[in-house]
């Protein structure tokens, strides 16, 4: 991965941003799913598991409102957490959590792009004012929550990857300190000493000559 893990933008892709991605936007679905299907069994006490509710089937209604309309945001948030703004392990929570906000500005940018489509085409009956709502309204309602969510999740992710154990053994890593790194070899001194004491070494027979009577 490029880039210095204490700035906001880090470009490049790795299997590490990718996991810390994944992790972060299926936590945001999850929480999403788990809020979507309280909701549905709350209402399907009333009105049945599969009837219609305003006009559109409740478990229709939960998967457009927890996979569909939020998708472009989970698509957004991925490639931007994913190759720009990555979860690393090697970056501090602070800076983990200002890239977890910019993936959800990438998501709520994805919402307004697909809002340009949607608005455009439903402009010819209702005006101008459905071209407002798809591209800025909508996408921010759904968009602030999500990356409330997202940060949560963001967190949760660089825990699993692993976080800094602190800033000196952090430190001596980036700095490549002898030991810490392949290759390199720690010096004598920090070597501990053996256990078990050493016995002196023993003179060759014959180097004194023979012991006097």
């Amino acid at each position: 991965m490029t880039g210095t893990p204490t700035r906001a933008f880090a470009p490049g892709a790795s299997r590490e941003a990718t996991a810390g991605a994944l992790i972060a936007v299926v936590g945001v679905l999850a929480v999403q799913a788990v809020s979507g299907l309280a909701g549905m069994v709350g209402t399907s006490l009333y009105i049945g598991p599969f009837a219609f509710h305003g006009g559109q089937n409740i478990v229709l209604e939960f998967a457009t409102a927890v996979f569909l309309s939020p998708f472009p945001f989970y698509a957004g948030a991925f490639l931007t957490l994913a190759f720009l703004t990555p979860v690393a392990r090697r970056s501090p929570l602070p800076t983990v959590l200002l890239r977890a906000v910019l993936g959800g500005a990438g998501g709520t940018l994805a919402l307004a792009l697909v809002g340009v489509f949607t608005g455009a085409y439903g402009a010819f009956g209702d005006g101008p004012r459905r071209l407002v709502t798809d591209v800025l309204t909508g996408p921010l309602q759904r968009g602030v929550p999500l990356t409330a969510m997202l940060l949560a999740a963001a967190t949760v992710a660089w825990l699993w990857l692993g976080r800094p154990r602190g800033s000196a053994s952090a430190s001596d890593h980036r700095a490549g300190a002898p030991g810490t790194t392949p290759g390199t070899v720690r010096p004598a001194d920090a070597v501990p000493p053996p256990s078990f004491p050493q016995q002196p070494p023993r003179p060759p027979a014959g180097q004194w000559g023979q012991p006097r009577p």
